[in-house]
Parts: C-alpha cells; sequence; structure tokens
C-alpha cells in the first residue's frame, strides 16, 4: 500500500548553531555473523531497557539481521540543530544525533501505529506525536521520554502553527481538521470535520489562513481554504482531483504548489483564488505525493512521484528528475535540512543524503531497521541462503546467514507479498503469495511470473511428499491446486458457510500422508482426506468460527493447534476434539501464529501483538519471552529444518531476529 507524506514543518531553518558530536551511546546497524549457531555473542541491538530475566533454558542469545531498511513515513530535522535527525515509522522513533550516522530508539512511553511526527521550531526539545489508534503524545525532552496527553481520534497529520506554537491542528482518519490552542490537551472540530485530507499547511505570516488538500471523497476532493483559524472553509478553485500535498512560499505566502493524484503540479500565485498546471517535465499522470520548497531558495522544489524524485529551478515551470536509486519502487520521504542538503528513503534500499541539491546522493551506512517481514524462508540444501518476504511488497535474499541482503523487488512493485516457499527438492524454484496472485520463479528470485494473476493470494503450501502438488489459498476466490509445479491451477470447492465468499487463511498438510489437509477459513476449519476434494467442517463447536492460523506437530501430526475467537486451541486426534490452552496468555495479547519446536513437540512459541510467549508442556501453560525484542507484533516463526537450533523471527517494523535454541 501507499502511505502518503504525513507531517509538514514550517520552522525557519537557522544557522548551525550546535555541535553535532554525539553526547551518547549509539547504536550502529551492524548485521553479526550467525554462521556458528549456537549463538554466543551478548543480545544485540534493540534490547529492552529494563532487566531482562532469564525465560528457560532452552532460550540462548538473539540477533538482529535486517535487512536495513524499510518502509519509512518521515524523517524530520530539528530546525536548530540540523544534525539531530527524527524517523518515524510504524511502531518506532528513531533519534539520530550525529546526522544519521548512528541511530537510537525512543520509544519510552510510546505505543505503536505512530501516524505523524511533529516538532515545535521554537523549542525543538518539544515533540508532539499522534496515533493511528487515537492517542496525542508529547515529549519535552527531544523524544527521549514520552507522556500520553489525550486520546481524542485517529490521526493522520500534525501541524504546529508556526507563530504561536500552543495551537496544533490535526487530519483524522475519516472526521476532517480538528485543532487544539492549548498544546494538544483538548481538542475542537474545525468547519471541516467529515473526509479524509492528506494535506494541511498553514500561511507562516497569517497563522489564521490555512489549506487543506483533500482526497478519497470523489465529489469533494480539491483545495480548502480558511482565513479564520478554521471556523470556517471556503473550497478553492482546485476542485475535483485528490490532493495529496501542499506547501507554500515562505517569501510569497500567497503562492501555493499543489501535488494532485493523477494530474501533476498546479500551482497559485493569489492564494488560491485561480490555479495553473505546472507539469512540463514530470512523469504523464504520475502522483506527487510530496513537495518540498528550499526554504532559501523559493524558486527550488522538490517533488516525490510515483516514477522517483524530481527537481525545478525555475517555480515549477520546468521539472527534471533527480532520481536517487534505480532499485528502489518508492520513495517514501523527501526532507530539506539545510539549503542544498536533502535526505529521502528509497524504498526498499534506505535512507540516502544529497549535499548538492540532489545531484548526487550517498547511501547512510546506518540505516535503522524498519522492514516489515511476513515470512521467511530456508534453503534446505544450502542452509545459508535465506529468503524473507516484506508485507510492503519486496522480497530479500542473503546468501551469508543474513550478513547481507539483496532485495529482489523488481516485480512486485509494493503489493503485499505475504508467504514466500521454497521446492524443497529444487531449491532455486520459489513461490511467493501476493495481493495480485502467485509469482514463482526458477532462477532463485531472478526473475518472476505470475500463476495466478489478479487474484489476492494469502498462502501457498508445497506437497511435503510430491513437490509438484501445490495449493493456494486466496482471499475471495477459494482454494486452488496445481499438479504440474504452479504451472496449472484447477479450484477446489470447499463449502461456502458464511454470507460472502471463503477466505482461506492457513494451510496444514499430513506429511505422513499428504492426503489430508486441514484448512482454516474466515468461517470454519475444514479436514479433506482425499487431497481437497471434498471437506469435512470440524471447527471447535461445530459452528461457523473464524479461525486465523494453524500449526501441526509433525512429528505427531494428529496434533494440532488452532487460534480462534482470542483463542488458543489444541486437539490430539486430528481435529476431532478440541480444549483449550490459552492459560498464561495476558488479556489483549492473544497469539496469532504458533511454531511446534520440530525436536521437542513440547516445546510451543506464540507470537501475539506484543511479542513472544514460550510453552514447555504442549501449551499448558505460556509464559512471556523476555528475551530483548521489542514490544511489535510477531509476525512470522521460522526453524530451519537443517539446523534445529534456530529460532527465525519476524518482527513488524523491525526486521528478523534469530534466536538461539539451546539443545
Amino acid at each position: 500500500m501507499v502511505y502518503i507524506k504525513k507531517i509538514k514543518l514550517f520552522a525557519i531553518l537557522c544557522l548551525l548553531i550546535n555541535s553535532c558530536t554525539n553526547q551518547r551511546e549509539a547504536i550502529t546497524f551492524t548485521p553479526t555473523n550467525i554462521s556458528s549457531l549456537p549463538i554466543t555473542t551478548s543480545i544485540p541491538t534493540f534490547t529492552q531497557t529494563h532487566e531482562i530475566p532469564p525465560t528457560s533454558s532452552v532460550i540462548g542469545d538473539l540477533i538482529n539481521l535486517g535487512p536495513q531498511g524499510g518502509l519509512f513515513r518521515d524523517l524530520v530535522v530539528d530546525p536548530t540543530t540540523p544534525c539531530t535527525l527524527y524517523i518515524v515509522t510504524y511502531n518506532t522513533i528513531f533519534k539520530s544525533t550525529d546526522d544519521g550516522k548512528n541511530w537510537h530508539t525512543i520509544n519510552t512511553g510510546l505505543t505503536r501505529q505512530i501516524a505523524t511526527l511533529a516538532i515545535d521550531s521554537s523549542n525543538p526539545n518539544i515533540l508532539y506525536t499522534g496515533t493511528y489508534s487515537g492517542e496525542f503524545f508529547k515529549s519535552i525532552d527531544g523524544g527521549e521520554s514520552w507522556s500520553l496527553v489525550t486520546h481524542p481520534f485517529s490521526f493522520r497529520e500534525l501541524v504546529i502553527n508556526p507563530l504561536t506554537p500552543n495551537t496544533i491542528y490535526a487530519t483524522t482518519d475519516h472526521d476532517g481538521i480538528s485543532k487544539s490552542i492549548d498544546n494538544g490537551k483538548s481538542w475542537s472540530e474545525t468547519g471541516l470535520s467529515k473526509g479524509v485530507f492528506y494535506a494541511l499547511a498553514v500561511d507562516p505570516t497569517e497563522p489564521n489562513t490555512l489549506y487543506a488538500g483533500r482526497g478519497a471523497t470523489y465529489n469533494s476532493n480539491g483545495v480548502y481554504k480558511t482565513t479564520d483559524g478554521g471556523k470556517t472553509w471556503s473550497v478553492t478553485s482546485l476542485m475535483g482531483v485528490e490532493v495529496y500535498s501542499l506547501t507554500i512560499d515562505p517569501k510569497t505566502p500567497t503562492t501555493i504548489y499543489a501535488g494532485t493524484e493523477r494530474n501533476g503540479v498546479f500551482k497559485s500565485i493569489d492564494g488560491g483564488e485561480h490555479w495553473a498546471v505546472v507539469n512540463n517535465g514530470l512523469p504523464y499522470k504520475s502522483r506527487v505525493y510530496i513537495l518540498r520548497l528550499d526554504p532559501q531558495k523559493s524558486d527550488t522544489i522538490y517533488a516525490t512521484t510515483t516514477e522517483g524524485i524530481f527537481k525545478s529551478t525555475d517555480s515549477g515551470k520546468n521539472w527534471r528528475s533527480i532520481d536517487v536509486n534505480q532499485n528502489s519502487n518508492y520513495i517514501s520521504v523527501l526532507t530539506i535540512s539545510t539549503s542544498n542538503i536533502l535526505y529521502t528513503a528509497a524504498y526498499p534500499v534506505g535512507l540516502f543524503k544529497s549535499t548538492d541539491g540532489g545531484g548526487t546522493w550517498q547511501k547512510l551506512v546506518s540505516t535503522p531497521i524498519s522492514t516489515d517481514i511476513s515470512s521467511v524462508a530456508i534453503d534446505s540444501i544450502t542452509p545459508t541462503t535465506l529468503y524473507a518476504a516484506e508485507g510492503n511488497g519486496n522480497i530479500f535474499k542473503s546468501i551469508d546467514n543474513g550478513q547481507n541482503w539483496k532485495s529482489l523487488n523488481t516485480y512486485f512493485e509494493m503489493e503485499a507479498t505475504h508467504l514466500i516457499v521454497i521446492d524443497p527438492v529444487t531449491p532455486t524454484t520459489l513461490y511467493v503469495a501476493t495481493r495480485q496472485g502467485i509469482f514463482k520463479s526458477i532462477d532463485g528470485g531472478a526473475t518472476w511470473n505470475n500463476k495466478i494473476p489478479h487474484i489476492g493470494v494469502n498462502l501457498v503450501k508445497v506437497d511435503p511428499a510430491m513437490p509438484t502438488t501445490l495449493y493456494a489459498g486466496t482471499y475471495t476466490h477459494g482454494f486452488f491446486k496445481s499438479v504440474d509445479s504452479g504451472e496449472n491451477w484447477r479450484l477446489l470447492s470447499i463449502p461456502q458457510t458464511g454470507p460472502s465468499p471463503t477466505w482461506v487463511l492457513d494451510l496444514e498438510i499430513d506429511p505422513t500422508n499428504p492426503s489430508v489437509l486441514y484448512v482454516a477459513t474466515d468461517y470454519g476449519f475444514f479436514k479433506s482426506m482425499d487431497g481437497g476434494e471434498s471437506w469435512l467442517n470440524i471447527s471447535t463447536d461445530g459452528k461457523n468460527t473464524s479461525v486465523s492460523f494453524l500449526e501441526m506437530d509433525l512429528k505427531n501430526p494428529t496434533t494440532l493447534y488452532m487460534g480462534a475467537n482470542y483463542d488458543l486451541y489444541k486437539s490430539i486426534d486430528g481435529g476431532e476434539n478440541w480444549f483449550s490452552i490459552i492459560n498464561g496468555f495476558t488479556q489483549y495479547k492473544y497469539p496469532t501464529l504458533l511454531k511446534v519446536d520440530p525436536i521437542n513437540s513440547s516445546i510451543l512459541y506464540a507470537g501475539t501483538e506484543d511479542g513472544l510467549f514460550l510453552s514447555t508442556d504442549g501449551g499448558e501453560n505460556w509464559n512471556a519471552m523476555n528475551i530483548g525484542l521489542p514490544n511489535v507484533k510477531i509476525t512470522s516463526l521460522t526453524i530451519d529444518s537443517a539446523n534445529p537450533n534456530v529460532l527465525y523471527i519476524g518482527a513488524s517494523g523491525r526486521g528478523i531476529f534469530a534466536l538461539s535454541l539451546l539443545r
């Protein structure tokens, strides 16, 4: 999915008055060699600040493998100390005090689902952040600690009035624009109380004058204006187009630029009364989702589009490409520090800096890890080769146990990648389940072909006894089977027990009898004894229960685990009978996936929205694994069949962790 640029920073950039010397111990992002597992190095980057008690004698050390980069939501520069930078991700805010050489997390007191960050230009130690879940936080120490101020609504963007910084405006998820005049303690609706607004800009000389860009509302999209601090709004002459970005010329505030969905850039020189298209040199019908104007040279403008970064030095009349990296398929942030100094995040490659106005770019060696891993696969023949699917639409590959990663992003183009599997006999053959179908590669990911195009595929599994047989579960198109290595597919019929088409969410294949299949759907749990030709509903209570995941004990295939209805169930008779094993999970930390230890079936690992849990007695009791993982959703659990001493953990927005398992 495409994330729209959230934050507008209306500070006047000052002269560099503070040194960029780092005043605290910094965290560097250097991958660690795990080729000689079990791991014996100390717990690395991103450990919790509290004391970490040992959880169990089966647990060893933890290493963050990366991959570096990921999808960054914003990069904010301290206006008085430009070497101080803030990177915003969905789960974390990172801070650097040495121009991006080193980073540390500043999450103390924060929750997740971070939507936006704003900095008070009059006192840069004061920061505000709003979350998608509706919380508003404030920091008075440069982000090192945060306090919850209020819980008003779901945030999209925060804009601080540069002349009266106690006044803050917020765009919300669906409820228009709100305003606070007491530093966020209380909020009131403005005259735009409904709709989705992607952009908001304040006139730096007339703080009651604002412009708002609206989208996602067919008849009402466009630019709106207020001159009374948001009490009343009027439409401008730019209507009927989705507006994703707005920027105001600080020297001539009646000059405004608007970036749109498919119409490029518009410019007004009379405060929004009239608009003209200024697209010469921009890609045809490309989305312009970020606009940045050089604060010292207002005729210089930067625009990020679906085809890279473009620059104009004549107030928008002409544009030329200054793209940062040909291996990138999305520019998620673009920030001007001082004139000619730019920062950008090129997904999935990482962070880049330019000191000559985009003429040349240098990749920052130390890039925070923000990859959102949905699946990890290990080559069983060459176990130093790892593949990782990222939920935002990318595949990474490592041939050295995760020390270095290469992005295989040419073919997926921001389409959600859910699961990657490797052919156990021919490991250069890969299958990836994506929102646009199943992609197959026969050359280790160098090239790909879509085998079920235009269908959202949630999972793909290979028959362990007959690798030419595959199964695919989709969102609304049912369950498919292939008997020729994915070249052709046949729809299998699963009973539709709900009011809408069945979503296939998970699948397990009995390794001792591959004709026995278990399928989890949004309306129940089904079993097939004949390779998917016929099905029996074996849900926990005989009702149409929504099942979120399945896991099979491969040493004892009649032992199954199932997550359903905020509970965890176990069956020891192939799904005929079920009993709950939820004991030990705290409220709101329900398991979302589970992995059975391949050596000792009594050991289970369960991922939740807030970390990892462990059971050493087959699920009768569970304990949180306080091993230094960040407090984020666990998205994947993989144990290498060739080296079962390592558990690979996908952590939402924090990459892959390798956990050594002591045997």
